[in-house]
């Protein structure tokens, strides 16, 4: 085990590390809370403003993959709704059934692009897990070799 002094206490490797891992975790959830709140307000989101609302860096939203991908799509349903929005007033013109009908249309391309999105979650997800099943079938591959050689 590995210590380390910190205010001239002796931490343990474990416990370093399970701190780090509740930092990030309190960010990530910061990230997360402040673009659900801008997008729930309809205010405009960029990366210098939830960088300025948030205290974090600009590397940690190009660079966190969760918080990445939540920034991402939130940015698309803006610009969709923007669009939809110009569209809708452009459309009032021309009838209130077919700005209607191009609501529904809208609305089910926004949910089927938060699905596609979802999708790829859990594709990146899925790919973690089983490269992680196969680090622990060497590893219990090696300790049967082990333990068979012991024999």
């Amino acid at each position: 085990m590995i210590a380390v002094m910190k205010d001239g206490m002796i931490m343990k490797y474990d416990k370093m590390v399970e701190i780090t891992k509740e930092l990030s975790r309190g960010k990530i959830n910061l990230a997360q809370k402040t673009i659900s709140d801008m997008l729930e307000k309809s205010e405009k989101i960029t990366v210098a403003e939830l960088v300025r609302r948030t205290g974090l860096s600009r590397g940690f939203f190009y660079k966190n993959h969760t918080v990445r991908l939540q920034l991402d799509a939130a940015i698309r349903k803006q610009k969709t709704a923007i669009w939809f929005h110009d569209k809708v007033i452009d459309e009032q013109k021309n009838g209130t059934a077919v700005i209607n009908l191009r609501k529904e249309v809208l609305k089910e391309k926004i949910a089927n692009e938060d699905l596609m999105a979802q999708i790829q979650d859990y594709a990146q997800e899925n790919q973690k897990l089983r490269e992680k099943i196969e680090k622990l079938e060497k590893q219990v591959r090696r300790k049967e070799v082990s333990f068979l050689k012991k024999l």
